[in-house]
């Protein structure tokens, strides 16, 4: 048996998957970049900057972490 989809739900699926991949590809490259950045400044000796930069990255794991559960959450949901 043979269905018909619709452009517009191709459409959707293709932009949908583009704007996730950015926003999660985005929060996790922000992870990497304050973590890196913390460990750097914290060898120097300078632990507010460290601190700053520890606190992006872990802002940025909790906004990475909640895409990731919203998208998982997405996918099975039955609707």
């Amino acid at each position: 048996m043979l269905s018909t989809v619709k452009a517009g739900d191709i459409f959707e699926v293709v932009w949908v998957s583009l704007a996730a991949a950015v926003i999660v590809s985005t929060t996790y490259s922000f992870v990497v970049l304050g973590m890196a950045r913390s460990a750097d400044a914290a060898r120097r000796g300078d632990g507010t900057v460290a601190l700053a930069y520890a606190g992006l990255a872990v802002v940025a794991f909790a906004a990475f972490a909640a895409t990731v559960v919203l998208g998982v959450n997405i996918m099975l949901s039955k609707d």
